[in-house]
């Protein structure tokens, strides 16, 4: 009997010791979950600060030489980034917006980087109008995907750079556009992708997926409820 006490009482101290081990390796884990979670929050919340200075100045840049040439175009220029600063400034601190609010604002977007560009870039939107109120993406997606496609592709007026956002499956945003790379290589830091990436990874489990078919630069986004 007293064998059978001692075992019984070393295996409840092993069994606790298990218990206490197993605990601890819970608390760890959770605590590296919250590192993990806050450490994207601070990087997003970083990258959102960028964005702002970076679009006004090239925008501010271009209207100085615009409004000695066409006025009247410097006023629509005007208007249009009016509306799309002020975009910014109201959602960079929300976590999703309806695809109709962030269309309205790339609309505003694609029409100052026409300017910019002389015509040479072009954006397609074929989107089914029932989508645009039931879902939702994280604001600005697509203004860094398409500020991604202009710094890695060339263009010209005969060979313009377009942008297609499309819709698959009524489940995943897809943008894409033909592979023109520079003639000079663009030194890619992945922020403005990998900005998306992390957003997404705090929002759900479905998975930002980007790369490159034969001919396109493709990127699926989740399209959120």
């Amino acid at each position: 009997m007293a064998v059978g006490l001692g075992a019984l009482v070393v295996a409840l101290a092993f069994w606790g010791r298990m218990l206490y081990f197993q605990r601890r390796s819970q608390q760890f884990q959770a605590r590296s979950v919250e590192l993990e979670k806050q450490q994207l929050l601070n990087e997003i919340a970083l990258l959102r600060t960028q964005v702002n200075p970076h679009f006004l100045f090239n925008s501010l840049s271009i209207l100085s030489s615009l409004v000695h040439v066409d006025a009247n175009l410097s006023e629509q220029f005007i208007e249009q980034l009016s509306r799309s600063y002020r975009y910014i400034l109201e959602q960079k601190e929300q976590s999703l917006v309806t695809l109709r609010t962030e269309l309205e604002f790339i609309k505003s977007y694609a029409f100052l980087l026409k300017i910019r560009f002389e015509n040479k870039f072009d954006l397609h939107i074929e989107l089914p109008e029932e989508l645009l109120d039931r879902y939702k993406i994280a604001p600005l997606t697509l203004q860094l995907l398409i500020e991604n496609a202009v710094k890695h592709n060339r263009m010209s007026l005969k060979e313009p750079l377009v942008v297609t956002v499309s819709v698959e499956g009524n489940q995943t945003l897809v943008v894409k556009n033909r592979l023109q790379p520079r003639t000079s290589s663009v030194i890619s830091t992945g922020v403005g992708l990998q900005n998306i990436i992390n957003r997404y990874a705090l929002l759900t489990e479905c998975k930002v997926w980007a790369g490159e078919t034969e001919a396109e630069f493709v990127v699926k986004v989740p399209l959120l409820k």
